[in-house]
Parts: C-alpha cells; structure tokens; sequence
C-alpha cells in the first residue's frame, strides 16, 4: 500500500501557513476591537509625551514657553478625554500644568500691586492643583482607590507604589506644596502639607537618586520652611542634592538660600548660594535650560529684595540696576 502521509518538508509548509493565517486572523480582529479613532488617539499621545518635553525643558526662555503652555495643555486634556489612563498623557499634562502655574506663581512674586498678585497666586494655586490630581490619576490607574485612600489617610497604602510610580509620586507632591505655597491663607489646605511631602518622601524610599536628587531638593525647602522644621536635615538634602546633580541645578542654591539662610540672616551665605545659581551656564546643561534661566531670573530678583529679606543688610545691599531682573 502506498504511503499516503503528506512529505515532512510539505507538512512543515502546511503548519507554517496556516500559523501565519491564524496570525493574520487574530491581528484583524484586535484592530476591529480598536476603534481607528482611539488608535489614532493612543499614536498621538505616545508621541506628544515622547518628545515634546524635552523641547519645552531644553528652551532657554520661559516667557516663549509659558505662552506656548496653554495651547499644549489644552491640546492633552482634549486627548485625555479619549484615552483618560494614559499614564505617559497623565504625567506629562501633570508636569505641564505645574510648571505653567510655577512660571504664574514667579510672576506674582515679582509684582509689586497687590491685588494683580493675590489673583495671580490664587490663579496658580488652581493650576497647581489641577495638576496635581492628574498626577494622582496617573497613580489612580496602577492603583485603583490610591487617591481617596490617600487623602483619608489610609494605613499603608503609599507602600503599594513601586518604582514605576516615582514620576507621579513626585510631581503630585510637588503640585501640591505648590498650591500650598501659593495660598498660605488656605488653611484647609496648608493641613495637607504632609500629605504633599510624603508622596516625596516615598520617592526616596523608592530611589534617592531621583531625577539627579529631585526629591532631595524638595525636602530642602520643606524641611526650612515648614514649622518645626528641621535646618539640619535641610542641609543634609541639600549636599546630597548637590552631589547627585553635579551643579548643574540652579535651584538647589536658591532653595537652601531662600529655605535656611533667609530664616537664618546669614547674608553672606545668601549671597554665595545666589552667586552660584547665577554661574551656573546654561548651554553646559542644555536638558535644563528651562528650569535653570527661570531659576536665574529669581536670583536676579532675590538681590533685588536683600534689604526686605535681611534686616541688618547694609544700605547698599541691593545690585546695581544692571544687576536687576532680565
């Protein structure tokens, strides 16, 4: 009787076809589970979040990219209504909206009529904690209930967050303090300043490292301006800090000048930490030109305010006017 079994080198082509057929088959069938809306939705946000930070945090003028903010965060959160956990959209509309209310909250401080002021802080306070809670969405996705478990206080539940979260444990921390600061007369909301920096706190536990001591950078102005703080522990965040971000992080100098040495009146350190922060160059850093020229442009004003923030600065404490602000 003749062997009718198919030859191995024809089987093997037999099981090959049909696998790639059953590929095919499985394929068609995810993309007709995906509406074309939302994939395009999905393709847009994974490219917005994967480059356009890096164009915003590398532009040297913070008045060209605070005018740009606007249109960008809009632009997030018409996505957002489409694909509303998309943790990358959810971080970077979080980053986006604390850094346009951190550039209003700069500006309140620079103006001199009161009321302009008390509306533009008021103003960055509701930015603040808008988002912070996108920040908080963006923990709400990995893990169902964090936000309300979190601001009742819940035992245990910040040990749930993994090293994945870091970016929305800082940055729903630092919104936070953000809108705290912005709005010292909130007394509701100047009770959760330990919720805010513990979110910080956990960013430590999680990686101390951080973002080039990020983490560590906030707890320099947390611990020298809360009560019973403790200057200490500031300076010891601070040197760590310092070591982590190689100096190339204007801020730091003003946080432990405007956290410790003002609360001190140790002029001279003052003038050394703003003096650093002013050396600082730019284009040597170029992911951090934003952050560092809006940085600069507060030393510049904090030598303006000496004598208001010192009260045994000599007469001639305040820089020339070509010191001034730019």
């Amino acid at each position: 009787m003749a062997d009718t079994r198919p030859h191995p080198r024809r089987l093997s082509r037999i099981v090959i076809s049909t696998l790639r057929h059953l590929a095919g088959v499985l394929l068609v069938s995810m993309l007709l589970s995906c509406s074309p809306k939302q994939m395009a939705v999905d393709l847009v946000a994974d490219a917005v979040t994967g480059g356009e930070a890096s164009v915003f945090a590398s532009d040297p003028d913070p008045d060209l990219v605070r005018e740009a903010l606007p249109f960008g965060l809009k632009t997030y959160e018409s996505l957002l209504q489409s694909t509303p956990e998309h943790r990358g959209l959810l971080l970077a509309t979080a980053k986006g909206f604390t850094a346009y209310a951190y550039m209003l909250k700069e500006e309140a401080d620079r103006t001199e009529a009161l009321e302009p002021a008390h509306e533009l802080r008021l103003r960055a306070k509701g930015l603040f904690l808008r988002g912070r809670d996108y920040a908080l969405k963006g923990l709400e996705v990995a893990h169902p209930g964090f936000a309300a478990g979190y601001l009742a206080r819940e035992d245990g539940i910040l040990e749930a967050t993994t090293l994945a979260d870091a970016d929305f444990l800082y940055w729903a921390g630092a919104a936070w303090a953000g809108a705290i600061s912005s709005d010292k007369q909130d007394f509701m909301l100047l009770a959760e300043l330990d919720l805010a920096a513990g979110l910080v706190e956990r960013v430590l536990e999680l990686d101390e490292t951080y973002d080039k001591g990020a983490a560590h950078q906030f707890m320099v102005s947390y611990e020298g301006s809360r009560p019973a703080g403790d200057i200490e522990a500031a300076r010891a965040h601070y040197r760590r800090a310092l070591e982590l971000s190689g100096g190339s992080n204007a801020g730091l100098y003003l946080a432990l000048a405007e956290a410790v040495a003002v609360p001190e009146q140790d002029l001279r350190e003052f003038r050394r930490l703003v003096a650093a922060a002013l050396a600082v160059e730019l284009d040597t850093y170029p992911d951090q030109r934003l952050a560092n020229a809006l940085a600069q442009r507060r030393a510049r004003w904090l030598l303006t305010r000496i004598p208001d923030l010192f009260l045994e600065a000599p007469e001639d404490a305040s820089p020339p006017i070509s010191e001034g602000i730019s």
